[in-house]
């Protein structure tokens, strides 16, 4: 296993959306924040992670208020990526705040193993789409979904924004925090699917958004690229 960092990137994907839940249930997919707003200059908490403590089987990806850090929730257990002058910490407690947060509750994934074949993210995101049609999933709303296994290679960064900087442009995100490559590692990714949010919790170029973390060292962050190792698993919402 390698790993490169560098001192420099960070480009954030970012959510939003109003709708909130009670009884610690959350139906669908869930965001608060927005990527557009964020690139306006709106770095304000949208939620937080207080409010989703108590929630089981949560699932969820986002950055941090004021682009402080990343976010990552794995069954219910957080994975909170920060840059401090020293090095990358990862918290795994509720107590940030999100200014973009993507959620859902899945009690239960089905698994697909992923053909040799696919490596690039263009070729997972056709099987991903082909894969959840199969799979009954409406790909007309979004879905969560999750990859496991050892991967080849991850592109990643953690975002660290200077609140002096009003200068908010992808690139921009991209310079201010710490990115790196993860290679030959076991990782959970988590993402999230739709066709419809482009500009709410995925770029204008992408129909995905994804997170990840390092299962055999303290690394999380956001996935900017990825190439899949063989023997990888999808795993999409067990549909009841």
């Amino acid at each position: 296993m390698k790993i490169l960092i560098a001192i420099s990137t960070v480009a954030i994907l970012t959510f939003q959306g109003c709708n909130q839940q009670t009884n610690n249930t959350v139906k669908g997919v869930q965001y608060a924040g927005a990527l557009q707003e964020i690139m306006g200059g709106n770095l304000d908490a949208s939620i937080t992670l207080k409010e989703l403590q108590e929630t089981p089987d949560l699932y969820a990806l986002g950055a941090a208020e004021g682009l402080k850090g990343e976010i990552q929730i794995f069954n219910s257990k957080p994975y909170v990526s920060k840059v401090t002058p020293e090095q990358l910490v990862v918290e795994n407690d509720f107590t940030s705040n999100a200014a973009l947060l993507v959620y859902a509750q899945v009690p239960e994934w089905q698994e697909v193993s992923i053909p040799k074949a696919i490596l690039t993210l263009k070729q997972f995101e056709d099987f991903l789409e082909y894969t959840a049609l199969k799979a009954e999933i409406d790909t007309s709303k979004p879905f969560p979904f999750m990859i496991e296994g050892h991967i080849r290679k991850i592109n990643w960064h953690v975002v660290n924004w200077n609140e002096n900087n009003v200068n908010h442009s992808r690139e921009a995100h991209m310079a201010s925090g710490l990115n790196g490559i993860v290679v030959e590692e076991n990782v959970e990714i988590i993402g999230f699917y739709s066709k419809d949010h482009k500009g709410v919790f995925t770029h204008h170029n992408a129909n995905w958004h994804m997170h990840f973390r390092a299962k055999d060292q303290n690394l999380a962050g956001h996935l900017d690229d990825l190439l899949l190792g063989e023997y990888m698993t999808l795993k999409l919402p067990k549909q009841l």
